[in-house]
């Protein structure tokens, strides 16, 4: 799934927050395409959002895989 300007909206109401336009920018930039060869689930955005919104960065993977694909935090699955 990728997130719309208007789903970002709706989630916005939603959850009761106020976000400024670098932030929706920020968060629609990162969540407006998929993250090959992932797919963000409505749960991956909320929780990086929620993330971005609390310390001002979305979640990292940790480490690389020799396939070249990020391992993701424990919790975590794209």
């Amino acid at each position: 799934m990728i997130l719309t300007k208007k789903m970002l909206e709706q989630w916005e109401e939603s959850m009761r927050v106020s976000l400024t336009e670098v932030q929706k920018t920020a968060i629609l930039d990162q969540f407006g395409v998929e993250p090959e060869p992932y797919e963000w689930s409505e749960q991956d955005i909320a929780v990086q959002i929620q993330n971005f919104l609390g310390c001002g960065e979305f979640v990292k993977s940790i480490q690389d895989n020799s396939d070249g694909h990020p391992t993701l935090p424990l919790g975590v699955a794209f």
